[in-house]
């Protein structure tokens, strides 16, 4: 049987006493230090890490735009979204902007090859 002891965020990593965290990301020391990452507009990072958050750490993901809308105007996530997909971070599975529902998105491993 697996160990599922929970691994406690530090009082400076959470606002939560008891140091347990619900829903967290995972970002590896070689993906932040990566060129693609680096090179990213802070307003793509941002909304790179929050699809992160949300994805649940699947690979396919909703991202409606009530998650978004708390932290950048449509405009902003329009630009971010488009330089995520061209730098090889994301990819519109589903725009489903008309039908009003929220898009569907995949992870990419296309930005390794970004430099």
């Amino acid at each position: 049987m697996a160990n599922r002891t929970k691994t406690l965020f530090l009082i400076w990593e959470t606002t939560k006493p008891d140091g347990i965290e619900k829903r967290y990301i995972r970002m590896g020391n070689s993906q932040m230090l990566h060129p693609a990452i680096l090179a990213l507009s802070h307003s793509a990072f941002r909304v790179y890490t929050y699809m992160k958050l949300e994805s649940g750490g699947g690979m396919e993901f909703k991202f409606p735009k009530s998650k978004w809308k708390k932290f950048i105007s449509p405009e902003g996530f329009q630009s971010a979204k488009k330089e995520l997909c061209e730098k090889g971070f994301i990819e519109v599975v589903a725009s489903n902007a008309n039908l009003r529902k929220p898009s569907v998105y995949r992870f990419s491993t296309a930005w390794k090859d970004h430099q």
